[in-house]
């Protein structure tokens, strides 16, 4: 069965960058990002998916500092300033989350 999006959160928005979070309806969550430039590289449009698989979800969970029952899509609402100013990529690895990443 194909995922489908369950709800959506936004993490960050300013100048020409938005980052969102998603439910799926497997578990999984993501964190996507929409950077329409000019400072990416090439100066054109970018867009990158992180997934979190659902058996992953817990430990991102934790990296947030959540415990079982806690909503994941709110504390990446409540943490996404700091998560994105870090930069997604270094603030999952740093915090052992498991990721696979998309880019275009």
């Amino acid at each position: 069965m194909p995922r489908t999006q369950v709800r959506q959160v936004r993490m960050h928005t300013a100048d020409r960058l938005w980052v969102g979070a998603l439910e799926w309806s497997d578990g999984a969550v993501s964190i996507e990002g929409q950077d329409l430039g000019p400072h990416t590289p090439g100066g054109d449009e970018y867009e990158y998916f992180f997934t979190i698989e659902p058996g992953d979800v817990p430990l991102l969970l934790a990296a947030l500092g959540g415990t079982a029952g806690d909503d994941v899509l709110d504390l990446l609402a409540a943490r996404g300033e700091e998560i994105v100013t870090f930069g997604e990529l270094r603030w999952l690895r740093d915090h052992r989350v498991p990721f696979g990443l998309q880019t275009w």
